[in-house]
This record gives C-alpha cells, sequence and structure tokens, in this order.
C-alpha cells in the first residue's frame, strides 16, 4: 500500500498520516466489487501501530470458504493486497463429518528454511485450517473472522536471538533483524516483518486461516511471569534499555499487530486462552503456558477453566476434545540424554506432575472420552498414551487402562537438542526414550516437520511429515507415520502405524 509521507503537514500535521484501507470479503477469487461483495467495509489504521489492521467480517455463512481483499480507499488502482482465502468454522451443532487440520512449533529463521510451511501451502486444498503452537507483508493488514478457519500453530512463531546465539543464518543468508536480542517494541515489529517476507510462511498465511498460541520465544527463553532465562526486573537483569516486565510488554504488543488473534478479555490482556466449536464433531480447548508464580502451569483461573471447558465438552456430545498447548503433556524419561542425571524434563509438564496428575484425575472421575492432546516446542515427533503416573490399570502393549493420547509435534526448523548425531545414534536414543517410558509409543528426533490431523466423528489420525534438509528451501516431505485412536477407545490403536515399521524414529510397546 502506498503511504504519503507528510514532514510539511500537509494532510494534517503528521508526518506519518493515517492511511485508509478497503476490505472485501468475496464468495469467487476473482471480483472484488462492492456490489458482489459478501462484506466489505473500510478501516484507517496509523503510525501508532505501524499501519496494523485487523479487521472482524460479521454475518458469514458457516464452515464456507470465501476470499478477500485488501485495498486503498482511493481504488485498486492506487494498491491492493494478494487475494487471501479461509473457511468460516462450523455453527456449534453443524454435523461435521470431517475435518483436516495442520499444526506447527517453533520455526527458527538462521536454522533453515520453512519447508514445513510450504508444504502445506502447496498442498491447502487437503486441509481446512493451520494452528500454531508459540513457546507477512509491511504493513500487515489480517482478516480475522468470526467464525474462520485455521491452520494451528503451537508457538515460538519467532525466535528473539540475535545471529549467531541461536543458529547463524550467514551461509544461507537468513540472518535475523535487527541482528541482536530483541528487547524494543521496534525490535520485536522488525523481526516479525522479516519473517513474514518468507514466502512460504507468506504463502501459507494467505491460503488458510490460523489459530495460534505464543511460547516462550516469542517473548524470550524460558520466559515466565517475573522473568526469562537472561532477565528479570532489575539493572543486571536488563536486555538493551528494557527490564523484563517491559520487553514482555513490547513484544505482546507486536504479536497482537503481527498475527490473526482477536483479544480474548478486555480486563485480562495477557489472555489468549479459548475454545472453539468445531460443529458436533469436536471442542478446540486452548490453553497457554503462563509460567504461574504459583508454582503451576497453568494458574489457578486457567486451570478452573480449562477443566471446565473439558466437562461441558462431554456433556454436550462433542465427539472429541482437542486440547491445544505448548510444551509435551505426558510422562517422557530423559535418563539416556541425560546420562543419567535426570529422568525429567523440568521445561514440560514434566516438571508441574501434580497439576498434569490432577488434569488426568478430572478426565478419569469424570468420565472424559476421547481427549486428544496437541504439543509443541520440544522439536521432536512423540506419540503417547494417556495415563495417570502411578495407574497399575495401564497396559503398554494393548493401551488398555489410557485416558487419551497425545500428539506432540517436531519443529519447523529448529534443531533437536540432540542435533548433529548420525542416523543410527538419533534410531538408538529413541529406542531408549521409549524403552524407558510404557506410556510412549513413538519418538523420533532427526527430522523437522509438521503434523497432519483427520478428525472424523469415528476417529482422529495423525500423519507426521519430516524434512531431511532444512539448509535449501524444498518441498521433500517424508512420511514418517501414521497414528489413530477411535472413538471411545481412549488410546491408540494397535498394532502402531499399521503394522508397519518405520524408517525414523523407533515404535513402543504397542508396535506388536
Amino acid at each position: 500500500m502506498p503511504r504519503k509521507y507528510d514532514p510539511t503537514g500537509i494532510y494534517g500535521g503528521d508526518a506519518w498520516p493515517a492511511v485508509c484501507v478497503k476490505w472485501i470479503v468475496s464468495n469467487n477469487d476473482t471480483d472484488f466489487s462492492e456490489a458482489s461483495s459478501v462484506q466489505h467495509g473500510f478501516a484507517l489504521s496509523t503510525i501508532d501501530v505501524r499501519f496494523a489492521i485487523k479487521v472482524e467480517a460479521t454475518g458469514l455463512a458457516p464452515y464456507t470458504k470465501y476470499f478477500y481483499r485488501f485495498e486503498s480507499c482511493e481504488g485498486a488502482d492506487f494498491g491492493h493486497s494478494p487475494v487471501g482465502i479461509f473457511k468460516t468454522l462450523p455453527d456449534e451443532n453443524d454435523s461435521v463429518t470431517e475435518l483436516n487440520l495442520a499444526f506447527f512449533s517453533c520455526a527458527n529463521l538462521p536454522f533453515g528454511f520453512f519447508n514445513a510451511y510450504g508444504h502445506v501451502a502447496n498442498n491447502s486444498e487437503s486441509y481446512d485450517y493451520v494452528q500454531h503452537i508459540v513457546r507477512h507483508l509491511n504493513p500487515p493488514s489480517l482478516l480475522s473472522c468470526s467464525s474462520s478457519v485455521i491452520k494451528y500453530h503451537q508457538g515460538d512463531y519467532i525466535y528473539e536471538y540475535k545471529n549467531g546465539d541461536y543458529g547463524d543464518g550467514t551461509a544461507i543468508h537468513r540472518i535475523p533483524e535487527p541482528d541482536r536480542e530483541l528487547s524494543s517494541l521496534q525490535d520485536y515489529r522488525d523481526r516479525f516483518a522479516q519473517y513474514r517476507l518468507d514466502k512460504d510462511l507468506q504463502e501459507l498465511h494467505r491460503v488458510l486461516a490460523w489459530q495460534v498460541v505464543w511460547d516462550d520465544h516469542d517473548v524470550a527463553d524460558n520466559a515466565w511471569a517475573h522473568g526469562t532465562a537472561d532477565s528479570n526486573d532489575t539493572m543486571r537483569g536488563q536486555v538493551g534499555d528494557y527490564q523484563f516486565s517491559g520487553r514482555k510488554a513490547n513484544a505482546v504488543i507486536a504479536y497482537f499487530e503481527w498475527m490473526p488473534i482477536r483479544q480474548v478479555d478486555t480486563d485480562d490482556k495477557l489472555r489468549i486462552w479459548r475454545t472453539f466449536k468445531l460443529g458436533n464433531l469436536a471442542d478446540m480447548v486452548i490453553e497457554a503456558e503462563s509460567g504461574s508464580p504459583d508454582r503451576t502451569m497453568t494458574g489457578p483461573a486457567q486451570e478452573k477453566w480449562f477443566l471446565d471447558q473439558m466437562s461441558e465438552s462431554s456433556e454436550r456430545g462433542a465427539a472429541w476434545r482437542l486440547v491445544m498447548q505448548q510444551v509435551v503433556f505426558s510422562r517422557v524419561n530423559y535418563s539416556i540424554v541425560t546420562n543419567g542425571a535426570t529422568e525429567f524434563n523440568m521445561d514440560a509438564w514434566e516438571g508441574y506432575r501434580y497439576q498434569r496428575d490432577l488434569i488426568l484425575q478430572h478426565i478419569e472421575n469424570n468420565k472424559i472420552n476421547n481427549t486428544v492432546i496437541l504439543s509443541g516446542d520440544s522439536h521432536a515427533s512423540w506419540v503417547s498414551d494417556l495415563k495417570r503416573e502411578n495407574s497399575t490399570t495401564y497396559n503398554a502393549t494393548t493401551g488398555s487402562g489410557a485416558l487419551g493420547v497425545e500428539f506432540a509435534g517436531s519443529a519447523v526448523s529448529s534443531p533437536s537438542s540432540c542435533a548433529g548425531y548420525t542416523d543410527e545414534l538419533y534410531i538408538e536414543i529413541a529406542e531408549g526414550l521409549v524403552e524407558a517410558t510404557p506410556s510412549l509409543q513413538y519418538a523420533e528426533g532427526q527430522l523437522r516437520g509438521f503434523v497432519s490431523l483427520s478428525i472424523t466423528p469415528s476417529n482422529v489420525t495423525a500423519e507426521y511429515f519430516g524434512f531431511y534438509d532444512q539448509l535449501s528451501r524444498n518441498s521433500n516431505a517424508t512420511l514418517m507415520g501414521r497414528f489413530t485412536t477411535q472413538r471411545d477407545s481412549n488410546k491408540l490403536d494397535r498394532p502402531l502405524n499399521g503394522g508397519k515399521n518405520v524408517t525414523f524414529g523407533y515404535l513402543g510397546a504397542g508396535k506388536a
């Protein structure tokens, strides 16, 4: 969009006067005239929000594909955006026979190309939505619809590091901008803007709508209520010109400017936990790691909300409860990775075992069936039966006694903690993790990738796709494994992966 630079004040005294943008929603991808539009309107944006524009288009038909475009209020000849595509969510009580989702997490620019995004963008007709779990175009223009269909992102949409601190993009011309650790509002805005110049990320935003939740690196490493790995509210804990609270506020402002997400609660600007009802097929419950000072993963308010949502979803008769959250939920014994120093990963739900068991106890006591947890963050692929920590009824071979399943996906480009190992050593480590953890039924840490999720009234199937090469832009996706859970079984299907062996990773006891 052209913007009028006005240092002399001809347009009202501002060096950068407000920009007027017209938005149009159409039922086809060629005619964006007002007469043919489904919805249209006008929006103003200013330099205060770096000309970000969000529009909520209401009154649209449920579970329907639409096309949209932004253009200059002076006419499309003065500038217009590419054509965007989205599908609205079904109404709460609609009968839905199938939904197809893709979910991602952890995209680190200097570590490699976003091939997972490109693969789904090139096959967008196979998907309804995208998810991104997080721990395009400038200025950002995002259309958010009252019932939008989604791609899911589970966090770490950006990373805060300077080049060389966590990945060196020099050789592949992917040096983070600005080239310093982020702290100011402009820093975070510029990093988002740079990410959106990536062609695969840009295209995926264009062709599918997203559901997102942030993770720590959207602010800084291991962020919690009162600090990060390298910052807090003291002079010694300052990064750039900002202590932690100011830095977090800057990151949140930029996140809401750039990401397709609305404010959930006007009294709690940091609340992003919410629920989407996907017809009678499923409820998507989005839970957010809060870094609560009370030593819980969620804090008491979100915990009560989450347990209530699970019960209400079961009572309303939704076939599935899809829980989208950032970090690995299930038990994983890490002894082989830590050389026996510890078996716990305190950066996941393993560090909050009491609260995890409370959640599983609620599911068990209230007979809540068909729980599917979707996770990211770990830069590795995991498939688990859900079970209580001291369960005496769970059988790892058959899956009996399980309370649900978890599908935890790898990273878009961020490396595993075992990066650089040989193919044989990766499999050896995966085998050690699985053998030490009875409920863990698949582990893989070598490939970057994403998870494709198919949901029907009778089953949920997760397909794990991986990319061997992140240093070149390519679409050479490998199907690593396919895992299914049947309605009311509350466990993974046996034999795992349809009885077939896997090329990457290692299968658990349920492979027999």
